[in-house]
């Protein structure tokens, strides 16, 4: 849609005409060309409100919120009622994570244009970011009143109903968007983020190919791609591997290295270790990454958390605590965020997301630091070739198993590569339920998006066997999948009304549900981590299925340091097996009740002040390590 300017201002052919063809190498994907010739107009016109909105535009589309939001400044400084100049910089504020006022300023776009529909779809996505998803739905429905055949007013409103917890209405909200136009990469991704959260990993992985395939460049489609691919149990290692190198090497191919930086003599001095991580809120990742920050060596380690989301709350703020240096970078280029990096002159840089949501491997393809290790958010490879090493451990990552599926260098800790912080409010340990019940409750309260029909087989056999057994899950948020995994079952004899699912809970409603559990059965080919660890710390026993990759072992890293491998199988039969026998054990069963959490609390497992001293010393192996390569100068 074309906005006519508030104020127009003087004709000037040779600017008028460097601006087009701007516009027209953007339209067509020539983003560096466009950024060019919007260069020479600037210099023709430094306050010319058209090119300064035209030219924020371009630099969000290139990922630089910082310049857009600078240039939207200017823009709207130089025409204040020009509509587009506040559209394009509320988007940009909204997109660095200043939610707020973002909103202020799509709010005052539409008052200034109230029929574009455009701005009211920017600002229902805003909203639905801040959860204020009523007035949300009023923006997006107003949009499509205005332009009904419009794709992505479709895929805002896919983002509303997934929000809502409407899974089918945003599966419907999507594929609308696809009918209408099926060049919208954003709604196959968007598609495949919801089929794949729902479990369905092949239907996923099939969206997520479309989206890739209409726009290659899109990092984020890539990593939710790689992530599937992980949950899918049709994919094989050799795939897995291919597809993981085929991301860095598309990257590695746009994104150079900045010039070497030396390490410094890492002897007689702190060592700076900088983590990078979208995870320092309320998320699984700060059960394993908090215990190390907590202990480590503050005399021998200088220690730097680069916060990527947009979002904080109370255990943003204990991290905060735990770091001498808390740096906000959500929003922020990767240039940028290079550059304080080297700056700081940090030694070691951590990615802790892999290919999880906001992560910042492109930040890693630039090498601002000399050492860059990857660890704990994503077990497996970043596919990176700058990424030098991947901290794991025996169990996960066996030697001579998986080095062939990685990029990086495969650095094994001693106990695990998990360092687990239980719960303070978890509840005290029940009794054996079977002993009250008459029957054993197996439980899976993984995310339902693990749970693949290989497993679902397995999980028919072992009821199959013990009629009178009973099997507890988190339920899928969409009906049909639930009716799915029923009909699997229900092949194996297994009547509807022997599984129980159970919505999702708070975290302490989710741990008290242990106590109706007896066994815990882990999923594959992405097996659990932090819900092993909290099914072990409320008393109740984890069979896993380990596997050839990392992301199937993480249940038998757990399960070793904790001193159970007698719970771990290697293939399907060994964990029918062993579900069964230990099912038909219900004294070893209540033995087991009554002595885990102690176990785990003198076991490796929860013991952060020795994970902390097994990190630092890979650390330093690895400083030494680097310097010693290091040429040196004559």
């Amino acid at each position: 849609m074309t906005i006519p300017e508030s104020r127009p201002a003087a004709a000037d052919p040779t600017l008028e005409a460097l601006v087009a063809e701007a516009v027209a190498l953007r339209r067509s994907g020539r983003l560096d060309a466009s950024k060019q010739l919007f260069e020479q107009a600037i210099a023709l016109d430094a306050t010319h409100p058209g090119v300064l909105t035209s030219y924020a535009a371009l630099l969000l589309e290139t990922g630089d919120t910082q310049g857009a939001i600078r240039l939207g400044r200017e823009a709207v400084l130089a025409d204040p009622g020009r509509m587009s100049a506040h559209h394009v910089l509320g988007q940009s504020l909204c997109r660095a994570g200043h939610l707020a006022e973002g909103i202020r300023t799509l709010r005052h776009a539409v008052a200034l244009r109230e029929d574009a529909f455009e701005v009211h779809v920017h600002l229902g996505n805003a909203l639905i970011e801040v959860h204020d998803l009523a007035e949300a739905e009023r923006h997006l429905n107003r949009a499509r009143e205005l332009a009904p055949q419009v794709a992505a007013i479709h895929v805002g409103l896919g983002n509303l109903y997934r929000s809502q917890q409407r899974p089918g209405a945003a599966l419907g909200a999507y594929r609308r968007a696809i009918e209408l136009d099926a060049g919208v990469s954003q709604a196959y991704n968007n598609l495949g983020n919801l089929l794949s959260e729902v479990g369905d990993a092949e239907g996923a992985v099939s969206a997520f190919r479309r989206a890739l395939a209409l726009a290659p460049d899109r990092a984020s489609t890539w990593s939710n791609f790689l992530l599937a691919l992980n949950r899918s149990d049709r994919v094989g290692t050799a795939e897995l591997a291919a597809e993981h190198r085929a991301f860095g090497l598309h990257f590695g191919e746009r994104i150079l290295p900045l010039e070497p930086v030396a390490l410094r003599p890492p002897t007689g001095r702190r060592l700076k270790v900088g983590y990078v991580s979208s995870d320092f809120v309320s998320h699984a990742v700060v059960l394993f990454a908090e215990p190390l920050l907590a202990h480590h060596d503050r005399q021998r380690f200088d220690i730097y958390c680069f916060h990527a989301s947009k979002s904080s709350d109370e255990t943003t703020e204990r991290i905060r605590a735990l770091s001498e240096h808390f740096v906000p970078i959500a929003g922020l280029p990767d240039e940028d965020v290079a550059r304080r990096i080297r700056a700081e002159a940090i030694d070691i840089l951590v990615d802790l997301n892999g290919h999880t949501s906001q992560n910042r491997l492109l930040l890693f393809l630039l090498k601002p630091a000399p050492i860059q290790v990857t660890w704990l958010g994503y077990l497996g490879t970043t596919g990176i070739s700058t990424v030098d090493y991947r901290l794991t451990d025996a169990q996960a990552d066996p030697p001579g198993l998986t080095e062939a599926l990685h990029t990086e260098s495969l650095w094994r800790l001693p106990d695990s590569l998990f360092c687990y912080q239980p719960y303070d409010f978890a509840p005290e340990v029940g009794a054996l339920p079977a002993q009250r019940n008459g029957h054993v409750t197996f439980a899976c309260l993984n995310n339902p998006a693990k749970v693949s029909w290989t497993i679902g087989e397995l999980w028919g056999r072992i009821l199959a066997q013990l009629p009178g057994s009973r099997l507890l899950l988190m339920s899928s948020s969409l009906v049909e999948r639930t009716e799915a995994l029923g009909r699997l079952l229900a092949g194996h004899g297994v009547a509807t009304e022997r599984v129980e699912h159970v919505p999702k809970q708070s975290t302490a409603d989710y741990l008290a549900l242990y106590n109706r559990a007896d066994i815990a059965l882990d999923t594959w080919p992405y097996a659990g981590g932090a819900t092993t660890c909290d099914a072990l710390w409320m008393g109740v026993p984890v069979v896993t299925l380990a596997g050839e990759r990392s992301f199937s072992r993480s249940g038998a890293s757990v399960l070793f340091s904790a001193g159970l491998p007698e719970l771990i199988a290697e293939e399907p039969d060994g964990y029918v097996d062993r579900a069964l026998a230990l099912a038909r054990d219900v004294p070893r069963l209540a033995a087991l009740r009554a002595t885990l959490r102690q176990r785990l609390r003198a076991s490796p497992l929860t013991d952060g002040a020795r994970f902390a001293r097994s990190v630092e010393t890979a650390y330093t192996a690895m400083a030494a390590a680097a310097f010693e390569k290091q040429p040196r100068e004559r």
